[in-house]
Order: C-alpha cells, then structure tokens, then sequence
C-alpha cells in the first residue's frame, strides 16, 4: 500500500510540476524573481534571466517580453531598454562604464 502511495503522490507532484511549467515563466531581474503567466502554454521558456538582455535578445525572445506586457510588468523590459541605451550613448562617448 505504502508504494501505491509514494506512486500516487509522484504522480501528482510530478503533474502539478508540469502544469507550472507549461503556464509560468520564472523570471530572474534585478529586483529579483517573478512569476508571469505565459502567453501561450507551452514547455518552452519556463525560466529567463533577464539581468543582462539586449534589444536582440528581446527579440529573439518575443513570446517573454509579450508574456510581460500581458501581466503588466512593462518595468522589466524598460529596464533593460534604458541600460542598452545607457550601454550604447557611453560606448559613443568613450565613458568608462563602471
């Protein structure tokens, strides 16, 4: 009986595993971490660190930056759009970045 349980409770451990996977994205920024719920659930993009994205890197993640605007955490892609921008006017005049 003790077996029938341990495999049950797998089960639904495992299920439930599953389910947050296919509908949240875990999402790692400067203030921390943050559920947002996907646009579409799918296995594909259960966890981003977002601490060092790009204007590229945005791009070629579309379905997390739209996922944040749906949950209303357009912070986060402001963000890392003014320190690309930051990033880029220092590169332009030769400022050391510190």
């Amino acid at each position: 009986m003790r077996r029938i349980m341990l495999f049950f409770s797998g089960a639904v451990f495992g299920g439930a595993l599953i389910y947050f996977a296919m509908n949240f994205h875990v999402i790692r920024s400067r203030e921390g971490f943050d559920l947002v719920p996907k646009v579409h659930p799918q296995l594909t993009t259960t966890y981003a660190d977002i601490r060092e994205f790009q204007v590229s890197d945005w791009a070629n993640n579309a379905e997390i930056a739209a996922a944040l605007v749906q949950a209303n955490r357009k912070d986060l892609l402001d963000n890392a759009l003014n320190d690309t921008l930051d990033q880029g006017i220092d590169r332009l005049l030769n400022r050391d970045s510190r």
